[in-house]
């Protein structure tokens, strides 16, 4: 008993002394990232970045200049939002070509860009956090991936989302789908 009483004691002046020596201002709701410069690669979980469809996966090109998909055409519905698929600082907010793109880079180095933007919610040099609006889809919206120069297939990194491939049509009469395919995320993003 007289243990048990030692140790309740013991525990207590700890508790008292770690409040004590806390700082007395509340820890902020969220913590604010790292300077991107300063973070190490780290595992960083990539999400689907709009709930639509997507109509034309990632193709390669051969070599730079060559003809290819650098990344996923959507279909969505104009107006749609787009979230940051994954935490980190707007490194681009504007226009390229007449159209309105975001490009993030994140702990991993890896970027992410969003592209035909019908609007755009943030500004370069903004930390977004996952699921963050940045802004909404025009008529069709494209997301690529940059490792350096390299782009990557989105559809690799994406972890949750459940990228899925569907067929355009029924299958026919004798139980095999046609040849093309579409791919289609179902997107229900953290709040």
């Amino acid at each position: 008993m007289l243990l048990g009483m030692r140790i309740g004691g013991l525990a207590a002046v700890a508790v008292s002394a770690w409040l004590a020596l806390s700082p007395a201002q509340p820890a902020p709701e969220t913590s604010p990232l790292p300077a991107l410069s300063e973070a190490a690669p780290s595992l960083v979980l990539y999400r689907p970045p709009v709930g639509a469809e997507v109509v034309d996966s990632f193709r390669p090109p051969a070599h730079v200049g060559a003809p290819g998909n650098r990344g996923l055409e959507y279909d969505p519905e104009l107006g749609q939002p787009v979230w940051a698929s994954a935490g980190g600082e707007v490194i681009f907010a504007g226009q390229v070509a007449l159209n309105r793109f975001v490009t993030v880079l994140h702990r991993d180095g890896l970027r992410t860009s969003y592209g035909y933007l019908g609007w755009i919610a943030v500004d370069e040099g903004d930390l977004v956090s996952p699921g963050q609006l940045l802004g909404t889809t025009s008529e069709r919206f494209f997301f690529s991936v940059r490792n350096g120069d390299q782009y990557l297939d989105p559809a690799q990194i994406l972890s949750s989302g459940r990228v899925r491939l569907v067929p355009h049509s029924e299958p026919d009469g004798r139980g095999r789908l046609p040849a093309k395919q579409s791919i289609q995320t179902n997107l229900q993003p953290d709040r």
